[in-house]
């Protein structure tokens, strides 16, 4: 799959506005994140630096927090449906769930592996700092389903306004992580600085 053109992007945008389920206020559904965050990662101009010879997806849920490890189940499978017959740039898609329990176990986890993005599901809220600089460390495009995460540190917010699916960019925190995010997607985003 090559990088998605700003109609492409824009089209699934509005379709997956007409078809989200029912959750909590500013929730879009995991597959419709999952969907999303795929077509967001090549909008990075660094995405090159991120990737060997797969691009390297992380869910990290809370240990033993029932919300947090179900919604990581939910958010891993979406993104293995997709990644079954998906590539970005013409590399496969790896998908990984790892249970947060302490920073150290966490950095150990991400420093054995080349990651491109870091999907932070929810329950994680008082270690978002933690998260954040090993995100930072190791140039890690940190994505979340919960605005608050994306005030508090997190790159880019896959959220619902209203109806529609909307993507939220915490440019500061985008860059600390090493990110070039292209003007086009930009555009189509929410920019918190």
């Amino acid at each position: 799959m090559t990088r998605f053109s700003l109609r492409a992007l824009t089209f699934l945008l509005v379709m997956l506005g007409h078809s989200l389920h029912a959750l909590a206020a500013d929730d879009l559904a995991p597959g419709k994140q999952a969907a999303l965050l795929l077509r967001v990662l090549p909008y990075d101009r660094n995405f090159s630096k991120r990737v060997e010879e797969a691009v390297t997806v992380v869910v990290v849920y809370r240990e033993r927090n029932l919300k947090s490890e179900t919604y990581g189940i939910d958010v891993t499978m979406a993104l293995k449906d997709i990644a079954r017959t998906a590539q970005l740039r013409d590399l496969p898609v790896r998908v990984l769930r790892i249970g947060y329990s302490s920073p150290e176990e966490f950095e150990a986890a991400m420093a054995q592996q080349r990651v491109a993005a870091l999907y932070v599901c929810p329950g994680l809220s008082d270690v978002i700092e933690s998260i954040s600089e090993i995100s930072r460390r190791y140039k890690i495009l940190s994505f979340s389903g919960r605005e608050g995460d994306i005030r508090e540190d997190i790159s880019i917010g896959l959220l619902r306004r209203g109806a529609r699916p909307a993507i939220v960019v915490n440019l500061s925190t985008a860059m600390a992580e090493g990110a070039d995010l292209e003007p086009e997607l930009l555009a189509l985003s929410e920019i918190l600085r």
